[in-house]
């Protein structure tokens, strides 16, 4: 089997979220199963051109052109999978001068490959796998009939086998209707939505109407998804599709997140070592932020400052609540909303013994928290999957997440963390208290939490083997 990989970002190469985790992990995991991957995205500037190797000139007719766009290969790093790459200058930069064109180009390039110069492969494609609404116009273009019965099958839909995954529907990638007319598809293929100054589609959306399935990455997410009201461009595509919708949790990468070997770590450990090597990480950590070296439980945060989705407002909440009570300490880390970091950063100032902000992006400091915190804080207003748990777990710090999405499919409350539903500053504070009264009052029972979240099985091994058996069934048809 042979699976086209589309994708905006790859970990080694481009990274802005965890799309590009998956869409280097995954790929990897698939191919040790014997599934033969060609992983497809931008040749961006920024991308190291070591290794690569040309492969041939596409001609693509866009925008009533007739474009050239030079595609070059290399080996995903530790791996045998290709990594195909199509440069041109609309391509240069992910944002360009307009995100949505940049991807628009990039999405008929890609289906131009797909009918024209896959013949370069030793192997035909079997499934194309496009990720999030950036890639999301491929089975369109490809000529892939409607899946809800509208069309009659043409030979192309016959030959494609299409896979569409959101890894969060809150990108959806709306373009003004003339994009259709520069992608040289009919206007009534696309299902758009007038503005008072213009009439628009959504990328994801034609992905969502096109694609033979439609996956996530937990399956809580998919059931909230389908079970969500949606206005806008998405619609009611979801629920009248959900036979089709399926939630696969994405698996961590356990060679580049592990205790063991993690060269940011000043000691490493595993789940036989955790109890004395953990002691001494924390006590690195309390120095190298500047806190009191007492004996109190040490909660951390790392990720994106969002209220959209993070909660980071109610961590606020929570934390105002806490702090001036309760012998603990907290460090935050992260960088985004500029209102959410004005109230860290007073916060911190009033309480300095206690609480930590470091507004920047620093992936070997995030690495010593999650090996020094004794409790990490995941409460999401919403979470298609989340990473950052299962990272938390793998080292040892127990998590405390709303239940929402991947949360709720990755943390069993009371064995391998705390889990709290309603979505409120009292509601996290009170599991944070859960968490710190078992912490403070019950050694064996936090250490046996400890155990059970370091044992539990994330790696991309278990879901590769899930999207292996789902790609078998898209090719039944």
């Amino acid at each position: 089997m042979h699976v086209l990989f589309v994708t905006s970002e790859v970990a080694t190469e481009f990274k802005l979220g965890g799309l590009g985790d998956v869409s280097y992990s995954l790929p990897i995991a698939l191919s040790r199963r014997g599934i033969h991957v060609t992983v497809a995205m931008p040749f961006y500037k920024v991308i190291d051109s070591t290794g690569v190797k040309g492969v041939g000139d596409l001609a693509v007719d866009y925008a009533g052109e007739r474009e050239v766009v030079f595609l070059f290969s290399k080996k995903l790093r530790n791996s045998s999978v290709e990594l195909l790459l199509f440069r041109h200058h609309r391509l240069h930069e992910y944002q360009g001068a307009s995100i949505t064109e940049t991807f628009a180009f990039f999405c008929k390039a890609v289906s131009t490959y797909y009918l024209y110069g896959s013949h370069l492969s030793k192997f035909p494609i079997d499934i194309v796998h496009c990720h999030d609404w950036h890639a999301a116009c491929v089975p369109l273009l490809i000529g892939e009939g409607k899946k809800i019965g509208r069309s009659i099958p043409t030979i192309q839909s016959k030959q494609a086998h299409t896979i569409v995954t959101i890894h969060n529907l809150l990108y959806q990638g709306v373009a003004d209707i003339h994009v259709t007319d520069s992608l040289g598809a009919p206007r009534e293929l696309f299902h758009t939505q007038k503005t008072k100054k213009s009439e628009q589609f959504s990328f994801l959306r034609e992905g969502l109407e096109y694609a033979d399935r439609v996956t996530t990455v937990s399956p809580t997410y998919a059931k909230e998804i389908i079970a969500t009201r949606h206005e806008g461009l998405v619609g009611d595509v979801l629920k009248r599709r959900a036979s089709s919708v399926v939630g696969l949790l994405n698996g961590l990468d356990t060679t580049i997140w592990d205790p063991a070997t993690d060269p940011s770590l000043s000691h490493h450990y595993n789940a036989t070592t955790v109890d004395e090597k953990k002691v001494t990480i924390k006590a690195d950590l309390q120095r190298e932020l500047g806190l009191p070296q007492t004996r109190s439980p040490l909660i951390a945060f790392v990720g994106r400052l969002e209220p959209r989705q993070k909660g980071i407002d109610i961590i606020i909440d929570a934390l105002s609540e806490l702090l001036p009570k309760k012998e603990m300490q907290m460090v935050i880390l992260g960088t985004g909303d500029r209102d959410s970091c004005e109230k860290l950063v007073k916060l911190a100032l009033k309480h300095k013994d206690k609480f930590v902000f470091k507004n920047a992006f620093d992936e070997p400091l995030a690495r010593r928290i999650y090996a020094g915190a004794d409790i990490f804080l995941v409460p999401s207003k919403f979470e298609p999957c989340g990473l950052t748990q299962m990272i938390a777990m793998r080292y040892g710090t127990v998590p405390v997440v709303r239940k929402t999405g991947g949360l709720a499919d990755s943390v069993d409350d009371g064995k391998t963390g705390f889990v709290f539903e309603h979505y409120s500053g009292a509601a996290l504070a009170e599991a944070i208290m859960r968490a710190v009264h078992m912490w403070e009052t019950d050694e064996v029972g936090w250490k046996t939490i400890i155990q059970a979240a370091m044992h539990a099985d994330f790696s991309w091994h278990k879901s590769a083997a899930l999207y292996i058996d789902l790609y078998r069934d898209v090719q039944k048809g």
